[in-house]
């Protein structure tokens, strides 16, 4: 890294979170301001990944679900290559593993945004099931599924809305493959049950055969145990199940909660180190502002918008404010020609109105075009673009090291 600015913002991971984070700095700095601040966006590929299409991918609707770096950030945004292995947060340093090897580099502020991964415990996961997490995941169940028989029999594992959305988009695609979906619980137990049973009659339709209530303890190349003795047969394994974070934070000696969050305050900082800021499925705000909020691009894009204000309400010294998130609705795509957009208030719970069949698929592929993707590269020309409805009214007080009055979104709109 070069080192002719007075001042680095680090952003790892070029994640939903990531990248709206990075381009709104970079985009909001006035021109004296570029002259002294450089954004560095450290990133393990050279790619920022659609997560909300990868289950296209592996049925087969697309070939990749990834955009190249330089089409998703701000021009003046540098990007360096390579994989963190550790923060040395008393040093403000970053180890960074390359193809050249590994090197240090400095930061002044940093945004964690590493994102989320699958959780891989069960026994057989890693070996046999193609993770839907990744594009890795996604690209060899695309091609395992493309090359296999017709009439193969493939297993999507999975209850949420992932797990779903894989099922149908597959089974639409090779109608004379047999699809079983796994639930370890209800199939989208979150989810009213007039809206669960719209899900269950359109997967019926598909011929998917749901098992609910049965997790999976063992996965095999050609067969799915389940909890109870029972075992499916498979030749195609798909895992959508749960998600596991990264333990950057943790190897770093980071605050981080029981599965490896890093932990924040209300304004998105480290307590310890509050020139860390958080952003995405790798970080967990206190309960008094985020108790509602749950891993998922819907949440990560406002809290690296709420993030990069943040940042930069420090390097004009403004006080920085509490974060505040709200939910509208919770979509779903049931194949290319259906869906389910799920109504909800502000703290994520279901209201009594949905959207479905084509009206419905057309709302999701709406949300994932324009607003998923395309808000993070619209924050390159258009900083503070993406509208963040305000959060539920704060019911607890977390301790912070900075305690501030709640409020909103800095507007920059």
């Amino acid at each position: 890294m070069s080192t002719h600015s007075d001042h680095t913002v680090v952003v790892l991971g070029a994640g939903y979170a990531g990248i709206l984070a990075a381009n709104r700095v970079q985009a909001s700095l006035t021109p004296e301001e570029r002259r002294r601040v450089r954004v560095v966006m450290v990133n393990p590929t050279g790619d920022f990944i659609e997560r909300v299409r990868l289950h296209e991918v592996a049925a087969g609707v697309r070939e990749t679900a990834a955009i190249p770096l330089r089409e998703m950030l701000h021009e003046l945004i540098e990007v360096s290559l390579g994989t963190v292995r550790h923060i040395d947060a008393p040093a403000r340093l970053i180890s960074v593993e390359t193809s050249a090897g590994e090197r240090v580099e400095s930061y002044d502020t940093l945004i964690y945004s590493v994102g989320s991964m699958a959780a891989v415990g069960v026994p057989g996961v890693q070996e046999f099931a193609h993770l839907l997490s990744n594009a890795d995941g996604a690209e060899s169940a695309r091609m395992r599924i493309a090359g296999g028989r017709r009439d193969q029999r493939i297993v999507v594992v999975g209850g949420g809305a992932t797990g779903v959305e894989a099922a149908a988009e597959i089974a639409e695609q090779h109608p004379a493959a047999s699809v079983t979906l796994v639930s370890r619980g209800p199939l989208l137990e979150h989810l009213p049950a007039a809206s669960r049973r719209s899900v269950a009659r359109s997967l019926h339709e598909f011929g998917i055969t749901v098992v609910e209530g049965r997790g999976v303890v063992r996965v095999l190349a050609d067969t799915v145990d389940l909890s109870g003795g029972t075992s499916i047969p498979s030749d195609v394994t798909v895992w959508a199940a749960s998600f596991a974070v990264p333990d950057l934070a943790r190897r770093s000696g980071l605050a981080v909660d029981s599965i490896g969050r890093l932990l924040v305050d209300e304004e998105l900082r480290t307590t310890r180190y509050p020139e860390i800021f958080g952003a995405g499925d790798a970080v967990r705000p206190p309960a008094s502002v985020g108790s509602h909020l749950r891993m998922s691009c819907a949440v990560a894009m406002p809290l690296g918008a709420h993030a990069a204000d943040n940042v930069l309400a420090l390097l004009r010294d403004q006080e920085p404010t509490w974060l505040s998130v709200g939910f509208g609705a919770q979509c779903i795509s049931i194949g290319r020609r259906r869906g389910l957009i799920q109504l909800v208030d502000k703290a994520d719970q279901p209201r009594p109105v949905r959207i479905t069949g084509w009206a419905g698929a057309m709302v999701k592929e709406f949300v994932c075009a324009v607003i998923a993707t395309g808000s993070p590269r619209r924050e390159r020309g258009r900083p503070g673009s993406l509208m963040v409805p305000s959060g539920p009214r704060l019911t607890a007080h977390s301790e912070s090291r900075w305690p501030r009055r709640p409020q909103g979104n800095r507007a920059r709109r």
